[in-house]
């Protein structure tokens, strides 16, 4: 399912689950959301210590904006190998684990930090995360034609709509910076 919406209206972006989005390789802008036909609320889906913003409804009324990102060269690289597979490379991935924690400790089971610090997980935890993913979020995105223009978009929508799983750009950054932290605390370390 290829998205090129004229007006880039992230309300209005086709969506659909994860490891059936079709991406393609453009370049672009992508964004997460709860699919609330499935779990009405985050707390019901574990995430239990979102920030306390407004999330952005979708048009269909069946999910909540929860995070938006860009591939600056290929969508299909961006999410089907990062996201839906290596918390290493994927921002969303280490933030939905420290909000996933509170509501579940066995998250932390066989993570560890790599050589940069970051968080990074056992194969059996890293699918673990991967079906959580499958089963709770949908995902829409659009395509753009120039790094400029991805830089754009994503900027306006994280401006204009304040995910509550991003750090950059939103005030409530730092907030998800600690609990990314608390979930770093005491892991051990990879070499």
């Amino acid at each position: 399912m290829s998205t090129q919406p004229t007006d880039f209206s992230l309300p209005n972006l086709p969506l659909s689950a994860p490891l059936q989005a079709d991406p393609g390789r453009e370049r672009g802008v992508y964004s997460w959301w709860l699919d609330t036909t499935r779990c009405p609320t985050p707390e019901a889906a574990g995430l239990l210590q979102l920030p306390d913003v407004p999330r952005l409804v979708h048009a269909s009324g069946g999910a909540e904006l929860l995070y938006v990102g860009r591939a600056r060269r290929n969508l299909h690289q961006r999410i089907v190998g990062q996201h839906l597979r290596r918390t290493r490379s994927s921002a969303l991935r280490r933030t939905l684990l420290a909000v996933l924690l509170p509501g579940d400790p066995s998250w932390r089971e066989g993570a560890a930090l790599d050589g940069r610090g970051r968080v990074v997980l056992g194969e059996a935890q890293e699918q673990r995360l991967t079906n959580w993913m499958q089963e709770h979020l949908l995902l829409g995105w659009a395509v753009c034609e120039t790094k400029d223009d991805v830089d754009a978009l994503e900027q306006r929508w994280i401006a204009e709509h304040r995910p509550v799983l991003n750090t950059d750009g939103t005030d409530h950054g730092a907030q998800l910076i600690e609990l990314k932290q608390t979930f770093r605390e005491g892991l051990p370390r990879r070499a």
